[in-house]
């Protein structure tokens, strides 16, 4: 079966995912809007448009029966999976890049390294466009949250002078940056960082896809760290050991 899509929003995610979706596209509603009795049935639909917007989509997903894989920031749910109880598939992402999916997996790698010794200090940095509404941005909680995973001794992120169990994190907001994103780790004679840098937002509009594709047919909820678990997991293996 072709996958149809539906797309709630026409911001600039919004529009690039659109644009990678071509033909599999059955319907593309702006702010405010739902589809037309005379929209093509889709079997999921994205979610890119606004926070404020997530509830009512999700509850037109789940009235429709209708897989749904969120995209936007800054929002909370505390109950989504007691709302969804296994009636849809709804995927949340924070960033639909795979490489930043690849990147939160190493991150937590690199945070255990981190603890083997206190002179290791993990630390994030970000740097997005002067029009990103978020700071940090979603993306830099969930690499933040996925290396102190790997650190226990760090417990919280600060956007300060950290405390000896908080994660430094760096924050810029200027210019036309599409996203940098930078975790490492600083030690008294090396430093070892690990970067992503988007050139267009065609990665995040084709991860989209990819997590529509991979959503479809599962019930419950469940992140892109799932879709990376399943997809990208095997790339750490790197054959039998002695």
């Amino acid at each position: 079966m072709t996958l149809r899509l539906g797309l709630f929003g026409k911001g600039r995610l919004g529009s690039a995912i659109a644009a990678e979706a071509g033909p599999a596209l059955a319907w593309h509603a702006g702010r405010g809007e739902t589809p037309d009795a005379g929209a093509g049935v889709a079997n999921v639909v994205i979610d890119a448009s606004v926070a404020e917007a997530v509830e009512a989509h999700l509850a037109w997903a789940l009235e429709t029966g209708t897989d749904l894989v969120i995209g936007t920031t800054g929002w909370s749910m505390p109950d989504l999976e007691a709302r969804v109880a296994g009636r849809i598939g709804v995927l949340t992402a924070s960033n639909f890049s795979l490489a930043v999916a690849l990147m939160a997996r190493m991150a937590t790698v690199l945070g255990r390294f981190a603890a083997l010794d206190p002179a290791r200090d993990p630390y994030l940095a970000e740097h997005h466009h002067r029009l990103k509404a978020d700071a940090p941005s979603g993306t830099a909680k969930t690499l933040a949250a996925a290396l102190m995973a790997g650190c226990p001794r760090k417990t919280e992120w600060t956007l300060g002078a950290p405390a000896a169990h908080q994660l430094s994190l760096g924050v810029v907001r200027a210019g036309a940056e599409f996203g940098t994103h930078t975790v490492g780790l600083d030690a008294p004679a090396e430093v070892l960082e690990l970067t992503h840098r988007a050139r267009s937002r065609v990665p995040f509009a084709q991860g989209a896809l990819a997590a529509a594709q991979w959503l479809h047919g599962r019930k419950g909820v469940f992140t892109m760290d799932d879709l990376a678990a399943d997809l990208l997991d095997p790339l750490f293996v790197f054959g039998d050991r002695p």
